[in-house]
């Protein structure tokens, strides 16, 4: 009986862990078990080719990829009718009945997978009694559901990534878990409903990270508060410091209002920078929002902690757009509280009525009105209007051209000190989409429409202008066309050259004049206006250099 494992991933960079962790539980006893990953971008037919060769084909199902992957077991069905098809994953495990409903769909896992997964290649094809599995006969459901655990330390042994070609793990995401559980309620959350944090043995942890770090680059623990226990966090740390080679990045979602002083003293004292990066799950500073949804968070702990951090750490920050009680100034308030902090990554979330949540259950009382479809977004509540859903979708975009590709760095830091960064992002963004499709734009789109925008609205701030030049100088990694600022005079550029001994040969240069002293902005994000210039040097790097302690009064 041939059997596969698979899903179809977001992206070829990603992985999926469970169908691996399958497999190396059952591949033993089952020796016709086999997995293969597909993406959400290839072929349907190609794939439904592949998998019809099967008696059973277990998919893992996310909201990212349910409606594909229904699509490909409609054309599995229709190339091979006798093949069974097995759906698992979060997106299958509540309010399973009209997926079950779906005549390509034989069988559902719900739940954590280990347990009745084995069950269910045991008992095949009698698997009515198997707990967990959703079945049908003729025109009748069945299901026996029960909540049971897997022992964790079942992986006491076994390497996850044992199965793959060493050689194609480099350029992927790789992802590690060492719990289960969150001790938080969130109710947009799944993890919200597993309150029991249960760990993995700490001998396959690092077993297990070790061979990742030896043959990855991109580690990424799924704990969804990692830091919850201070000695597990420090351990862990440990390890990584003892074995990362040079190219390692490990990404921890922490609650940062919690982080231990003494986590928070091992990373000074002990982390190279940039090693790290931590995803922190903000989603509104507004604390009416928050309690609504059975969510703790003390916004000024977290704000210290992420400034006392970001040197080290690269933060990633998240927001969601559409809680209960959080209405647009809300909104826009939290926006501006958070980019206040200038993460790298801010990313502006819309809220989901996940199945399973217990926001789906309550949506009524509040007038949540959502898409039926994946990935359940919201459309309008008595908050917010669908037009202004909108204006943050509009918003979105913007600060992920401008702000999280970093393209205007230097630019939207100055507006966030002196402006307000909310409303030059929706004004920005509005442009940009009267003129083009968000999706797709060339470089140079980005900057003209930043450039008009700015001369539409802050046309006597010379600063901005400046600012702007900046950013489009510095992004590319060759000496571009000149735009937005002109270069020094050749006489004066010269000069300039000579004075600092700058070597044409090994690089080219550009030389603006400024208004402003740049390292002062840059530093602490004041304006002292002086006649200054800027050298930028292009060594066919990923950007150009902005070389440092080099202005000079004109």
């Amino acid at each position: 009986m041939r059997i596969l494992l698979t899903t179809l991933n977001a992206k070829y960079i990603h992985i999926n862990l469970a169908i691996r962790l399958l497999y190396e539980l059952n591949y033993r006893e089952q020796k016709e078990l086999e997995w293969k990953e597909f993406t959400i971008k290839q072929d349907p037919d190609e794939i439904a080719t592949h998998c019809s060769q099967f008696e059973i084909v277990a998919f893992s199902c996310y909201i990212w990829n349910i409606t594909q992957t229904l699509e490909v077991a409609q054309r599995i069905k229709k190339l091979n009718p006798d093949t069974k098809i097995l759906l698992g994953g979060p997106e299958v495990s509540y309010d399973w009945q009209d997926v079950i409903s779906n005549d390509a769909i034989d069988f559902i896992i719900t739940g954590e997978g280990e347990i009745p997964f084995k069950a269910f290649l045991d008992a095949y094809p009698n698997v009515e009694n198997v707990l967990n599995v959703v079945s049908k006969k003729a025109q009748d459901i069945m299901c026996q559901s029960k909540t049971e655990m897997f022992d964790l330390t079942h992986y006491k042994d076994t390497n996850f990534y044992i199965n793959d070609k060493p050689e194609t793990l480099e350029n992927k995401v790789l992802y590690i878990e060492t719990s289960r559980g969150c001790p938080y309620k969130c109710e947009f959350c799944l993890a919200s409903l597993d309150n029991k944090v249960r760990y993995l043995p700490m001998s396959n942890i690092k077993a297990n990270l070790l061979y990742m770090m030896q043959h990855g680059k991109v580690i990424k623990f799924l704990d969804r508060t990692f830091n919850v226990k201070k000695d597990f966090t420090i351990e862990i740390f440990q390890f990584i410091l003892d074995n990362y080679r040079p190219g390692n990045i490990f990404q921890f979602e922490i609650t940062a209002d919690i982080l231990h002083p003494e986590i928070i003293q091992f990373i000074h004292d002990n982390v190279p920078n940039d090693l790290f990066r931590f995803e922190i799950g903000i989603q509104t500073v507004n604390q009416k929002a928050n309690l609504e949804v059975s969510r703790k968070q003390n916004f000024d702990k977290t704000k210290r902690i992420i400034k006392i951090l970001d040197y080290k750490v690269e933060m990633h920050l998240d927001l969601i757009v559409g809680m209960a009680l959080d209405y647009f100034e809300d909104i826009k308030y939290s926006f501006e509280e958070v980019f206040k902090l200038y993460a790298p990554e801010l990313q502006l979330g819309f809220l989901k009525f996940l199945k399973g949540t217990p926001v789906r259950y309550k949506a009524a009382q509040h007038g949540f009105v959502y898409d039926p479809n994946p990935p359940y977004q919201i459309i309008e509540s008595n908050y917010l209007t669908r037009a202004e859903l909108h204006q943050f979708e509009i918003l979105e975009n913007a600060l992920e051209i401008y702000w999280n590709k970093d393209r205007a760095r230097h630019t939207l830091r100055y507006v966030t000190e002196n402006y307000s960064i909310f409303d030059f992002l929706l004004g920005l963004g509005t442009l940009f989409g009267d003129r083009r499709a968000f999706h797709k734009y060339k470089l140079n789109d980005v900057y003209e429409t930043l450039s008009d925008y700015i001369s539409a609205y802050y046309a006597d701030d010379k600063i901005l202008n400046e600012l702007l030049a900046i950013d489009y100088y510095q992004f590319h990694n060759m000496k571009p066309k000149v735009m937005f600022l002109d270069e020094l005079p050749k006489e004066a550029r010269d000069e300039v050259i000579d004075n600092l001994g700058l070597d044409l040969r090994s690089a080219k240069y550009l030389i603006l004049p400024l208004s402003f002293d740049f390292n002062i902005f840059e530093t602490t994000l004041q304006i002292v206006h002086q006649s200054d210039v800027l050298v930028l040097r292009y060594k066919n790097l990923k950007r150009a250099e902005i070389v440092k302690n080099m202005t000079m009064a004109l």
